[in-house]
């Protein structure tokens, strides 16, 4: 069954709630639909995910050209889907901390901390910052940047150019899976 809700715009033109807000317990999936620009997400102690943003121009007049849904799938699955202007605008989303993320991004700077749990991680072109709060924790473990940089500091792993990627297996109970085509892939500990 299929149980939905929805939060965006009432009418074309009008603002998205600066922050976007829905209630969502711990230990679920959580799929992150990114356009592009600087986002931080983050896990936290709080039963709910939490979209906001901040613009450099600071007159808060590309407000208007943010668009966010926030959507439950089922008791344990959500949806994060957040576009808008990429550049002068950063945005943060707050997950519960004890979550698994599946996150697809465009382009831009993307930043993730916090989670305790499985991570799947896709970004197009731009940086990609991983901190992993214990990587002991992660058991299977595979990184790919088609053309750049990759380094997963908790591994010894440093590796630039084309078509460079790792792989490790372990006895940790969570997966971390992390592509770019171009760009800097870092993952590191907390």
């Amino acid at each position: 069954m299929l149980c939905a809700l929805i939060i965006a715009p009432a009418a074309f033109g009008e603002e998205t709630a600066n922050p976007t807000t829905m209630s969502f317990a711990a230990d679920g999936t959580i799929h992150l639909k990114l356009n592009t620009g600087d986002m931080e997400i983050a896990g936290v102690d709080a039963e709910q995910i939490t979209v906001s943003w901040q613009s450099d121009r600071g007159d808060g007049s590309e407000g208007r050209r943010i668009k966010v849904r926030l959507q439950r799938l089922a008791e344990k699955q959500a949806s994060v889907w957040v576009d808008g202007p990429g550049d002068r605008i950063r945005y943060r989303i707050e997950v519960p901390r004890r979550s698994d993320v599946a996150i697809h991004m465009r382009a831009g700077e993307l930043k993730v901390r916090g989670i305790v749990g499985s991570m799947d991680v896709d970004l197009i072109a731009g940086e990609m910052d991983l901190r992993l709060d214990d990587p002991r924790r992660y058991g299977n473990v595979a990184a790919s940047v088609t053309a750049g940089d990759l380094e997963a500091k908790p591994w010894q792993i440093e590796k630039a150019g084309l078509w460079r990627s790792f792989k490790l297996s372990g006895e940790g109970d969570y997966e971390l899976r992390a592509r770019m085509i171009a760009g800097q892939l870092t993952i590191r500990a907390e």
